[in-house]
C-alpha cells in the first residue's frame, strides 16, 4: 500500500502544493509577517522534507526540531489555526480526499504544541 506522501505522486504533487501553499500564506495579511526576511525557497525545502517523513513511509526520516525552529517566532493558536486553514484549502484544490485530509489534519495536529507556544 502506498503512502499518503505516495499516493498523490509523491515530491511533484508535495512540492505544487507547498509553493500554492506558501503563495498563499505570503500573502494572507495574518501570516505574511512570518516571512519577512525569510529565505522561503529554504522554508518549502524543509517542509517537503517533514511531509515526506510525516506521510512517508517508515525509511523518511526528519531531523531538525520542529520545536526549535519556532521557539520565539511569537506564533499564538491563531497563526496555527489560519495555517494550516490554508494548507487544507490547498489540498481541497488540489483534490486530497476527506479521508485523507484526516490523517493530514492527524499528523498537523501532533506538532501544534511544538510551534505555539503560550
Amino acid at each position: 500500500m502506498a503512502s499518503l506522501f505516495e499516493k498523490y505522486g509523491g515530491d511533484p504533487f508535495w512540492h505544487r502544493v507547498l509553493d500554492e501553499f506558501y503563495n498563499l500564506n505570503i500573502s494572507d495579511p495574518t501570516l505574511q509577517g512570518f516571512f519577512v526576511g525569510k529565505d522561503v525557497e529554504r522554508v518549502k525545502a524543509m517542509n517537503a522534507g517533514l511531509l515526506k517523513a510525516a506521510l512517508g513511509t517508515a525509511e523518511n526520516h526528519f531531523f531538525t526540531s520542529i520545536r526549535r525552529v519556532h521557539v520565539g517566532m511569537g506564533i499564538t493558536g491563531a497563526h496555527y489555526d489560519r495555517f494550516v486553514s490554508n494548507l487544507f484549502q490547498v489540498l481541497r484544490e488540489r483534490g486530497v480526499i476527506e479521508q485523507d485530509l484526516e490523517d493530514v489534519s492527524d499528523v498537523i495536529s501532533s506538532f501544534r504544541s511544538d510551534v505555539v507556544f503560550g
